[in-house]
C-alpha cells in the first residue's frame, strides 16, 4: 500500500495574487472558489513552533485543487521557496490516510519535514510540507482529510 494515497492538489507560490487570479482568468477563463488569508497557529518551522501566514487562492481544474500562495512575512515554507527558486511549483499535495504512516516513510526515504501543523480544516486534519526539493525541485505535502493521525 502506498501510505501517500492519491495526488489532490498542485500548489503554486507567487508575489502576488491578483496578478495569479489575472492569468487564470486570461488563460482559463476560470474564478476562483476561495480567495482568503490563512495564519497556521503554532506550526512547526524547521522544529521550531511559529505563526505562518499567507494569501491563499483555489481554484478546482478537473478534480485537481489549484492553490495559489503568496507569502506573507519571512521565516516559513512559502517564503523560503519563493526566495530560493522564485515563484512556480511549490507542492504536489497526497490525500492521506494516516499522516503518521506517509510521515514514517518519507523519513525512512531520508525526506525530512519541512513545515508541519494544523490545518485550517480543524477536526484533528493536518498538514505537512516535506523538503523533497533537491530531489524534485517541489516539496511534497501531505494531508490527512479524515483527521486520523
Amino acid at each position: 500500500m502506498n501510505p501517500l494515497g492519491r495526488i489532490d492538489q498542485v500548489g503554486i507560490v507567487v508575489r502576488d495574487l491578483d496578478a495569479a487570479a489575472d492569468g487564470m482568468r486570461r488563460v482559463f477563463g476560470a474564478e476562483p472558489h476561495t480567495r482568503q488569508e490563512n495564519t497556521y497557529r503554532r506550526t512547526i518551522y524547521r522544529g521550531d513552533e511559529i505563526d505562518a501566514s499567507v494569501g491563499v487562492m483555489l481554484y478546482d481544474l478537473g478534480g485537481i485543487e489549484l492553490e495559489f500562495l503568496a507569502p506573507r512575512g519571512s521565516g516559513n515554507v512559502w517564503q523560503d521557496f519563493l526566495d530560493e527558486r522564485g515563484e512556480g511549483l511549490h507542492h504536489i499535495r497526497f490525500a492521506v490516510d494516516s499522516h503518521t504512516a506517509a510521515r514514517d516513510d518519507l523519513h525512512s526515504r531520508g525526506v525530512e519535514t519541512y513545515q508541519e501543523g494544523e490545518s485550517m480544516r480543524g477536526g484533528g486534519v493536518r498538514y505537512a510540507y516535506y523538503d523533497t526539493v533537491p530531489q524534485l525541485g517541489f516539496l511534497i505535502e501531505t494531508l490527512n482529510p479524515g483527521g486520523r493521525a
